[in-house]
């Protein structure tokens, strides 16, 4: 295993599958492509997925903000970059930057994780340094990355059951699905004459195959709240904020 660089960089290209039908990008794709460059970046390290699993751990996703400056489109290069920055007691933080191959910035983007020990369920404390996994001093997106604000006064907006194409590796519901829930709750008139600019979302339980989810929702001004929860019982699997233009 070679020097582990304390920013990783990766260049992709948009493809067809990845675009909506105004050829920019998809929230939930551009929410996949980030977390994925967290993964290569924690590769054949001590935090790789391969050895975490070797342990019975795992990486979850906490909380994430993303700032869309313009959205990719079909066919652009770009350039992706993660780094780790610190961990506060039980959370690892980590940022990326998007930008177009001529430098302009398309996204910041800032997360917190977790390393959760697959049968309990409890979170692990560990500690970059004595791994010897670098750090990067740098803030991307300037956030305390509170946890979204329960919503007060919802509707009913959509519902789903999980299939097998929404599980991962890790046999939960995929990050980015229920962003992906979430926007399609929407009638598509409305996705097709607007835009997503920000994203604020929170993880607060996993959903797993054959659950039956109901997505909630809340306007306040050109903000909208977000709530993933089952159907039976009402257990609260996300939460999100995002803002529309």
């Amino acid at each position: 295993m070679g020097q582990i660089p304390g920013i990783c960089r990766e260049q992709r290209r948009i493809e067809s599958f990845d675009v909506d039908v105004r050829g920019r990008l998809r929230p939930q794709h551009l929410f996949a492509y980030l977390l994925n460059s967290a993964w290569n970046h924690t590769k054949e390290t001590a935090f790789g997925f391969n050895e975490l699993s070797e342990r019975n751990l795992m990486w979850v996703l906490n909380r994430s903000q993303i700032l869309i400056e313009r959205s990719p489109e079909w066919g652009e290069e770009i350039q992706i970059e993660t780094w780790a920055k610190r961990t506060e007691k039980f959370y690892a933080l980590r940022d990326f930057s998007i930008k177009s191959s001529t430098g302009e910035k398309l996204v910041s983007a800032t997360s917190s994780w977790m390393i959760l020990d697959k049968t309990s369920g409890r979170p692990q404390r560990f500690d970059y340094k004595t791994l010897s996994f670098p750090l990067v001093d740098k803030n991307e997106v300037e956030t305390s990355l509170g946890k979204v604000p329960e919503l007060t006064n919802s509707h009913q907006t959509a519902q789903y059951r999980v299939l097998y194409s929404d599980i991962d590796i890790n046999k939960h519901v995929n990050s980015a699905r229920y962003l992906q829930w979430m926007i399609d709750s929407h009638p598509c008139d409305f996705l097709k004459e607007s835009e997503v600019r920000s994203i604020e979302i929170s993880f607060l339980s996993s959903a797993t195959q054959d659950d039956k989810i109901l997505v909630l929702s809340q306007k306040t001004g050109t903000e909208e709240l977000y709530s993933v929860r089952k159907a039976s019982g009402g257990r609260e699997f996300c939460r999100a904020k995002i803002f529309w233009s």
